[in-house]
């Protein structure tokens, strides 16, 4: 029984394969429908070999985190137009368990070109990225060796693969940040001494390895809660936006960019204090850009008295120079995921209070100046169309399950708020890419 099922599953994966690969628009008749498409005879190839490694007692590892999780995944690693094959399987038998398999395209047919083998118990995460300026991608693995122990390391990929680098790390990213079109890949990690550091490893001289490095204000631990986030200064300079989270549930930021006959540098410490002068309180929030003007902001939550945060949040952009510029100020509402940009003049002046205004319906009220300006809400159930339309309610955006309305208030408009302004400063939050 147990083969059967492996069959079934190999022959649905191949299907499947065979299917995104060949670009088909949907069947067009009942006999196309149960019609199976023809699998190309390299990915046959490809199929069987797979087949062959589960036969001998290996089972799939795909990586746990980062963009690149598929067990397979087809990348064309040397520039020559066809894609290499690269799978990730384990087999807990072995010395060293965890494997990368990479298959080349030969013949009409794949081949085995090289194995990278590693000790430990997961594949954290895989990226490709021509690290050397050569034109070929190089593979960065992060290995998970122990559940306190990760090793990054950078492969050159050939018939015998070859080791670039190698270092332990909480996190890493693969930036472009100097300048010279060849992306460096930067390490967070803590030093002999214990400190928290970035590490900027380049190709430099057919020899890659720490070019420059820069102090961090975050522990690792924290880190590890935080995240790291690609982007972009006010002056055009590529930045990385580095946070970490507290136990006690503040924010400490860290902007990591490169400054020429200076290297790597930190542009958010203090120079007196040596940390971070970015420090706020913690709102599930990531450094993004959040009014699509390709500049970063970091997010900084307003607080309560007792140290709550209110939900209203100051997005400030940055300079080379670590000089801070508030851009626009939102409510987040992550219970009903969605956002609201404030209209000039309200920062400063608003207060909001949710409540449950009935079954399956959230009520947020916006208070200007102690004036009720606008209702907003975040509807579920199935009669959630009716109920939006209730009242002076509108309907602002919907989503599978979810329906959102508004209404502006009187007190609203003589604070300059309409309809339009309404639906044009509802947002839904969305999900923003970290790294590493």
């Amino acid at each position: 029984m147990k083969n059967r099922w492996k069959t079934v599953c190999l022959a649905g994966v191949a299907l499947v394969l065979a299917w995104l690969l060949s670009g088909c628009s949907a069947p067009s008749s009942a006999e196309e429908l149960f019609t199976l498409p023809q699998l190309p005879i390299e990915y046959t190839g490809l199929s069987r070999q797979i087949s062959d490694l589960i036969d001998a007692g290996y089972e799939y590892a795909s990586p746990t985190s980062g963009r690149n999780i598929q067990s397979v995944q087809m990348v064309d690693l040397d520039g020559d137009g066809d894609e290499e094959a690269v799978t990730f399987f384990r087999r807990s038998s072995d010395e060293k368990p965890l494997k990368i398999f990479i298959f080349s395209a030969h013949n009409d047919t794949y081949e085995l070109l090289c194995t990278i083998s590693s000790s430990g118990t997961a594949v954290d995460s895989v990226y490709y990225s021509d690290l050397t300026g050569d034109n070929r991608l190089e593979l960065v693995v992060g290995w998970r060796i122990s559940p306190d122990v990760q090793t990054v390391t950078a492969y050159t990929i050939g018939r015998e693969p070859s080791v670039l680098m190698q270092s332990s790390y909480v996190r890493y990213s693969i930036e472009e940040l100097d300048g010279d079109g060849i992306p460096s890949l930067l390490i967070f990690r803590s030093d002999d001494e214990g400190n928290s550091v970035a590490e900027f490893y380049s190709w430099r001289d057919d020899v890659m390895g720490v070019s420059f490095s820069a102090n961090l204000s975050s522990t690792m631990a924290e880190l590890a809660r935080g995240s790291v986030v690609s982007g972009r200064l006010m002056d055009g300079m590529a930045a990385l936006f580095v946070t970490g989270v507290t136990d006690e549930n503040m924010m400490i930021a860290d902007i990591l960019t490169y400054r020429s006959g200076q290297g790597l540098i930190n542009v958010a410490l203090d120079q007196q204090t040596g940390s971070s002068s970015m420090v706020f309180p913690y709102m599930l929030l990531r450094p993004q850009d959040i009014d699509g003007d390709g500049v970063t902001e970091v997010p900084c939550p307003e607080t309560q008295r007792d140290n709550q945060v209110t939900g209203i949040v100051d997005w400030l952009s940055y300079d080379g120079d670590g000089l801070a510029k508030r851009v626009m100020t939102t409510y987040h509402n992550p219970a009903g995921g969605w956002y609201f940009v404030l209209p000039e003049g309200w920062p400063g002046h608003v207060e909001v209070f949710n409540s449950d205004s009935g079954t399956n319906e959230l009520q947020t009220t916006l208070v200007v100046n102690g004036h009720e300006a606008a209702i907003i809400y975040t509807l579920t159930g199935e009669n959630r169309e009716n109920r939006a339309m209730r009242g002076n309610r509108e309907v602002i955006k919907r989503q599978t399950g979810t329906t959102y309305a508004g209404e502006v208030l009187p007190a609203g408009k003589s604070f300059g708020l309409t309809e339009a302004v309404l639906h044009q400063n509802f947002k839904l939050i969305t999900n923003q890419w970290a790294i590493g």
